[in-house]
């Protein structure tokens, strides 16, 4: 049997594990897409690619460009969330501060391919939860003579 102490604070749980999965699981498909966007992209063979207007550069590394762009930002805002779900466990008094943080980079993250998607659904779920939640209240205290 556990027994809850007088200091031990209580913090939302299942919301900061959602948005914990979800910022892990937007760092990771990004960290992936960085990879294909630098191994594989340029050395497609583009035969029948027509280039923009203006550019004399290969379409792979045009290519490239656009997805590293995209799983930069993505990797940013991941990380992001994997921050604010941890400090919402060693301060969940500010829990306000950390659940809108995590909704706004999750959603911000669908810029960036958002772990895909499933990432950043549980991240958007996991911070309306966290800004739904409220600490039970604490027992009357009386003393008896």
């Amino acid at each position: 049997m556990v027994q809850k102490t007088a200091t031990m604070e209580e913090y939302p749980n299942v919301p900061s594990i959602l948005a914990l999965v979800g910022g892990a699981l937007i760092v990771l498909v990004d960290i992936f897409l960085l990879a294909v966007a630098v191994v594989v992209l340029p050395h497609i063979n583009y035969a029948n690619f027509t280039s923009p207007r203006g550019y004399t550069g290969s379409p792979g590394s045009l290519a490239s460009g656009f997805v590293s762009a995209a799983a930069i930002f993505g990797f940013i805002c991941g990380i992001i969330v994997l921050l604010s779900s941890v400090m919402l466990r060693f301060r969940p008094a500010q829990r306000q501060t950390w659940g809108t943080l995590t909704l706004v980079f999750s959603i911000l993250s669908f810029f960036g391919f958002g772990g895909f998607i499933v990432g950043a659904v549980l991240g958007i779920v996991g911070s309306i939860m966290i800004l739904r939640w409220k600490p039970p209240p604490s027992p009357a205290t009386t003393t008896t003579q």
